[in-house]
């Protein structure tokens, strides 16, 4: 069987390193034979310009395999050209353009949790993991690993050394790096820009206050977004892009009328269903008629730190982790017992959380106003909070 109808790899020798495409045939071919870090032969390729659009590699031509290619395994271990690293400082990720490859490498200071999402272009599951890396720079970016790098990433290891050869560059929340199918990442790599770094992390760079380059990452994240008061989000000059920051706050007020919703039951949709009978609900968007439905919640709260308060809006997850049971069980309290399900709501009250918000512009009968989402909740870890303001006040000295 074809496995794949093209694969692409980066080839090197002592000179430098070059792209190199295979299609069909050739998948076929050489896909179960070629392995990573071992040398081979190769010859009878074909050369052209790359296209630097989707290659990290630094090189002007690319090869391609063709049918009369010959690849053979080379047995001396003593061949195995090094990785070349072009390494740049996470506090000059400022100024690198969206979507270029950069070579970095830091002290992963967190590691994040597995995280399933859905693609909104396919619709497809992907898995993903965050790290947040520090290097001797002073600033600190969120790294995110996909797939197969985020599912064997070792949480194991007490702050790590990550190196990444052709990380891809962003700009949303300010930016980050991710781990692309261009990449390569090494682990506590055996070389001398890693055992410097790691020595300067352990006797210095622990305990220094980092910039933080990345705001949150897309469905919540678990990455250290800015903390900004509410009285410094709305001094901010927020245009197309929306603002990821985090905030302690304490629920002062709950929109307890629509609440929640009757939805869609299936897995991959959301949409508010309309009731036809007792035992009927249609739902337009999947133009389907169910016996049933689920619950979702969308949680308006007034939340308040000592600047001031702010609307924002709780979507399923962390409305429920607020609240402590599910759309379900809340929606059933509305249902049988009108009485528990008001004193669930009132107990979010005066209840103190960490949030982290998107804060964008919204414009309705030609009024904007910004209009705040919580992508997460979480307790209040007291040490960090602690930690965290006495480097504010450090600042100011």
């Amino acid at each position: 069987a074809v496995v794949s109808t093209q694969s692409t790899g980066e080839l090197m020798d002592e000179s430098g390193e070059i792209r190199c495409t295979g299609f069909t045939d050739a998948v076929e071919k050489y896909y179960n034979i070629i392995e990573q870090d071992r040398v081979y032969f190769i010859s009878r390729c074909s050369l052209k310009t790359a296209n630097k659009t989707y290659s990290a590699v630094k090189n002007d031509y690319e090869m391609t395999i063709n049918s009369d290619t010959t690849i053979a395994l080379c047995d001396d271990p003593s061949s195995v050209p090094q990785v070349k690293m072009d390494y740049t400082n996470i506090s000059e990720l400022e100024s690198v353009e969206n979507g270029a490859f950069v070579d970095i490498i830091g002290v992963a200071t967190s590691v994040g949790e597995i995280q399933n999402i859905t693609a909104r272009a396919t619709g497809k599951q992907l898995t993903k993991r965050d790290l947040k890396l520090q290097d001797k720079s002073g600033a600190a970016v969120s790294l995110t690993l996909w797939g197969g790098d985020a599912e064997k990433f070792c949480t194991g290891s007490d702050a790590p050394i990550v190196a990444v050869k052709g990380a891809k560059v962003s700009d949303f929340g300010g930016r980050s790096v991710s781990v692309s199918f261009n990449s390569t990442m090494q682990v506590n790599p055996d070389n001398d820009v890693a055992h410097e770094l790691r020595g300067w992390y352990d006797t210095v760079g622990k305990d220094m206050d980092v910039k933080q380059m990345s705001g949150s990452q897309g469905g919540g994240g678990n990455m250290t977004t800015p903390f900004k008061t509410f009285q410094e989000i709305k001094q901010v000059n927020i245009q197309d892009k929306p603002e990821y920051f985090s905030n302690t706050a304490s629920v002062v007020f709950v929109k307890k009328d629509n609440c929640m919703y009757q939805a869609c039951p299936t897995a991959e949709c959301n949409k508010k269903v309309i009731q036809e009978s007792d035992t009927e609900f249609r739902c337009e968007k999947c133009d389907k008629v169910h016996p049933n439905f689920k619950y979702r919640l969308m949680l308006t709260v007034k939340l308040a730190d000592f600047t001031g308060a702010e609307w924002v809006t709780c979507f399923q997850d962390s409305a429920e982790k607020m609240l402590g049971i599910s759309a379900d069980e809340l929606g059933a309290l509305k249902e049988n017992d009108q009485m528990a399900f008001e004193t669930t709501l009132n107990k979010l009250n005066f209840a103190t959380h960490t949030f982290k918000i998107r804060a964008r512009l919204d414009t309705y009968m030609d009024e904007t106003r910004m209009k705040c989402t919580a992508l997460s909740v979480e307790k209040v870890d007291f040490a960090a909070e602690g930690r965290r303001l006495l480097a504010e006040i450090r600042a100011l000295s």
